[in-house]
Parts: structure tokens; sequence; C-alpha cells
């Protein structure tokens, strides 16, 4: 019996929240504070790459509708203290913190892509029961790198990096915001320069998208999300399992 071959005149089907067919490496959270772990920044970007064909629409359907309510915070704020240079700074920080809230959900999208996990739409307003812990700890961090900007500029910088998984381990374990910041210095010290080489990267090429009428944007905006992903999954490992 012969196999009956595809329909040439079908109408192709595509699966908007495909997921990769294989998790990379992936480390774990003790791994991660001893340093046992390791990425390469041309790899990392490709496999966040590879994942990011599907999950565009449900990114910025999201993260349209999420910085949308930053926009009016920030304008209503700003509209309320007007000149007064210490209330400005206050809202400066508050904006930070608010858009770390509503933005956990959309570096949640990443990881959980780079994990293999499911991601839809609703993804991005899946974890607000965290969103206490993310604004004390964005609100804490945000102030000791102003502080170490202030003082010496080398410290504020080293801290800005060394923050940077502080988001992904509250959304993925829970972690409470002290603790998410310090696990994520302490193990993001250990490979300290690799990670801003990667971040240099990515933002340079991100600026580079926005040239032609920010167009680029539209892909490079979810991948840089999952280059979070990619490059968190390979160093903690991911503690969500659906």
């Amino acid at each position: 019996m012969t196999e009956v071959p595809n329909n040439p005149y079908e109408a192709p089907k595509a699966d908007l929240n495909a997921q990769p067919a294989q998790v990379g490496q992936s480390g774990s959270l003790d791994d991660a504070i001893a340093g046992r772990y390791n990425f390469d920044i041309g790899e990392v970007m490709r496999e966040a790459w590879g994942i990011t064909k599907g999950m565009k629409g449900s990114f910025w359907g999201a993260a349209l509708i999420l910085y949308a309510i930053v926009f009016v915070v920030a304008f209503v704020g700003g509209f309320i203290f007007g000149n007064n240079v210490v209330g400005r700074v206050v809202l400066n920080i508050f904006v930070a913190a608010a858009s770390s809230v509503l933005g956990v959900g959309i570096v949640m999208m990443g990881v959980r892509r780079a994990a293999g996990l499911p991601v839809s739409f609703s993804t991005a307003f899946g974890y607000f029961d965290r969103a206490l812990n993310v604004f004390l700890a964005i609100l804490l961090s945000t102030l000791l790198i102003y502080v170490g900007l202030v003082l010496l500029i080398i410290p504020g910088v080293y801290l800005a990096i060394g923050y940077c998984m502080t988001m992904p381990l509250i959304g993925d374990r829970n972690l409470r915001p002290w603790q998410a910041i310090e696990t994520s210095r302490k193990a993001v010290s250990k490979r300290w320069f690799q990670f801003l080489g990667l971040f240099l990267v990515v933002g340079l090429l991100v600026l580079v998208s926005m040239i032609p009428l920010g167009l680029g944007l539209i892909w490079t905006a979810p991948w840089s999300i999952n280059v979070i992903g990619v490059v968190y999954r390979r160093a903690f490992g991911v503690a969500q399992t659906a």
C-alpha cells in the first residue's frame, strides 16, 4: 500500500505557539551560584533567534497593553509632580519598578519559550501574584545601582549587570526580593564579563534594528526577551514544568 502524498493545494498550517523540539543546556540554582555554568554569546543569540518564530504576535499583544498602562502612570505622575525635582526622582523610580512588575510576565514568556513550555498572550498576565516581590526587588536594586553610580560609577555598572537575573528568578522560582537580588548577583558575578558582552551586543543589535522606522523591533524585541530566557535556563535551569 502506497502512502498518499500531501495535498499540494492544502492551505499551510502553523502553530503560533510552536515550541522547539529540544531544549538545550540547562543549569541549576546551586550550579549557578557556584559558577558551574558557562555559555557562548553567539550560541545564546542563535538559540534565542531560533525560538522567536511563532511568538511575536503573543509578545507584542501583551507588551503593547502592559506598557500602555506604564505610559499612563508616567503621564499622570508627571502632571502631578510637575517640575518638582524630588518628585520626579521618586516618579522615575516608581515607574521603573512598575514597569518591572508588569514586565515580569513578558520576561517569563522568554523563560518558558527557552524551556520548551507553552507560551501564549495570557502568559504575560499570569504572574501578578509575584507583583509585590518584584516591586520591592526592583525598587531596592534600583536604589543600590543609583548609589553605586553616584559614588564611583563602576559599582553601579557592576550591580546593574549583576542584578539582571532578578526578575526571572522571582517569576520562575518565586524567590523573596533580597534572596533574588543576591542570588542573581552571586551567580552572574561568576561570568560577569560574558553577561556584559552579551547585553552589549544584544543592545547594539536592537538599537540598529530601530533605524528603519523601528520596524526591526518586530523581531529584535521578542528575540531579546528570548535571549534572557536562554541564558537564564543555561545558568539556573527552569523550575516551572507546565
